[in-house]
């Protein structure tokens, strides 16, 4: 405090002996950074201190602008009629966007929505057609959501197109989206013919290569279903041998994880094994494990290529 008060001292007697010459904003620091006279307002870019407007004043301006119409130009331009009652007679007059007649600057127009945002006297506001004041809306709150509405219509697309679009896919996809040594609840089957558990649910949606391991999974399935009623076998008795297969699936990747974890740990238990060692223990052991097409004990995110190579081999060589 002393040193805040000696600094506005000397500043004080400066100016009394004519000798003050402007100095840059941060040799005042310390005295701005104290805040004596109370927070100070925001600044524009230009520097200058521009208050917030109080919703009373917001409501006082946008009561002397009436939106009273808003239509397209044949060059595609949105343009806004409206009476401003802030003129001196009242005028009606029209604009578009970034134009400004008597202070009034039209900042956005949004014809489908029927609203325009105007700005005046460092107050903006926004009108709707028919309605009077809104919520403010800026361009770059226009944007943002326009872009949260664009994610949203990507994630209903990509939402739409991973689900089953008949009722083979339902089922197959309730056995084959969960991991192979995680065991899938009980499957409901219900009646009917390979016409009736093929048929599309909507005709219209778009066909598309499967992206997912799971994806290609699901449509193998429904081929092989398709495949298996040719061959004279029931969509019922093709999905009851498909979760009996899964189910040894299941216990036989249970089972070699569990051969696989008791051995490493006998070999870790029996000490001597240095961290560096041990490390590559575990990791062999996940890779023997893939090798085999199972689940590994704990992921391995950062196989070189001759693992890679040496799994994919291994995984070949093991199909009949």
């Amino acid at each position: 405090m002393r040193r805040l008060l000696a600094s506005l001292l000397l500043a004080a007697a400066a100016l009394a002996q004519g000798a003050w010459e402007p100095r840059a904003r941060e040799h005042y620091a310390l005295i701005i950074d104290k805040e004596p006279f109370g927070p100070m307002a925001a600044e524009t870019a230009g520097g200058e201190a521009v208050p917030e407007a109080t919703p009373e004043q917001v409501r006082e301006e946008s009561n002397k602008v009436q939106l009273c119409a808003m239509t397209v130009t044949p060059d595609g331009r949105t343009a806004v009629g409206i009476i401003d009652n802030g003129a001196n007679p009242p005028a009606y007059i029209t604009l578009f966007d970034g134009e400004s007649s008597n202070g009034l600057e039209l900042i956005v127009s949004d014809l489908d929505r029927e609203f325009a945002t105007f700005r005046r006297d460092g107050i903006t506001f926004t009108l709707g057609l028919g309605l009077g004041l809104l919520e403010t809306i800026t361009p770059e709150l226009l944007a943002q959501r326009e872009a949260e509405a664009q994610e949203l219509a990507a994630a209903d697309e990509e939402r739409k197109r991973k689900s089953a679009n008949s009722l083979a896919e339902q089922l197959i996809a309730m056995q084959m989206s969960l991991p192979p040594d995680v065991e899938a609840p009980p499957l409901p089957i219900p009646h009917g013919d390979a016409a009736a558990f093929t048929k599309e649910f909507d005709p219209n949606k778009a066909r598309s290569e499967p992206q997912t391991e799971t994806e290609a999974l699901v449509q193998a399935g429904v081929e092989e279903l398709k495949a298996a009623v040719a061959a004279g076998e029931s969509p019922q008795d093709y999905l009851r041998r498909l979760v009996a297969h899964r189910q040894q699936e299941v216990q036989r990747q249970q089972a070699e994880k569990q051969a696989a974890q008791n051995a490493l740990d006998q070999e870790l238990a029996a000490g001597g094994l240095s961290e560096s060692d041990a490390a590559y223990l575990r990791r062999r052991t996940n890779i023997e494990l893939m090798k085999k097409g199972v689940v590994p004990l704990t992921p391995v995110n950062d196989l070189s290529d001759s693992e890679r190579a040496e799994i994919e081999a291994a995984l070949n060589a093991s199909q009949p």
